[in-house]
């Protein structure tokens, strides 16, 4: 098997990152479209696109040594787009609680202010947790929920069993959080 140009091994991760991007808009478009009547499967195709450029950017800039600050940046900043899009076109139509796209938004203010306070440098290095990452897969799943649920109307999912998946949402953001926030002992030990 031929390598890749250097070119391309050098910009490949950020071009994938850079569909979902430009897939943000499109997706919100699309809910909107089908809460008026229009298909479904837009929506659907958008999200699928989305998640699977999320899920190969990383490994594609690794496999080609071609990770780099700039970015992880455009990965996490791609990621919280399409989430706050999603998530606020939702809220638009009604079909998400405000509270739920405004305490994503909150956690990931709150890490980019900690990475870049707590690094001590003048450049932005977003420094990740577990309970951050697990919270961002999360958001991913309440998205899919979403799409699948309401938009392409599967209705698998009770209200009920939503209220209580948009309840979770500021008790995961605020652990999140919670797991940034220096505890006294902790600058004791320092």
């Amino acid at each position: 098997m031929e390598e890749a140009p250097r070119g391309l091994r050098r910009h490949a991760a950020n071009a994938i990152t850079a569909l979902r991007v430009a897939a943000t808009p499109l997706f919100v478009l699309a809910i909107l479209e089908s809460r008026r009547g229009g298909p479904a499967w837009p929506a659907v195709v958008l999200y699928v696109l989305a998640v699977a450029s999320d899920l190969t950017d990383g490994r594609v800039a690794r496999r080609w040594s071609a990770e780099s600050r700039r970015g992880r940046l455009l990965d996490h900043f791609a990621d919280i787009g399409f989430l706050l899009g999603a998530l606020g076109g939702y809220a638009a139509i009604g079909f998400v609680p405000w509270y739920v796209p405004l305490s994503v938004a909150a956690s990931f203010a709150f890490y980019v202010a900690d990475s870049w306070l707590g690094s001590g440098q003048p450049r932005l290095h977003l420094a990740g947790s577990r309970i951050g990452h697990m919270a961002g897969i999360a958001n991913w799943v309440v998205v899919g929920i979403l799409v699948f649920n309401e938009t392409f109307a599967l209705r698998w999912l009770s209200p009920a069993f939503l209220r209580v998946v948009f309840w979770l949402v500021p008790l995961y953001s605020a652990a999140a959080v919670l797991t940034r926030i220096p505890r006294p002992s902790d600058s004791a030990a320092a």
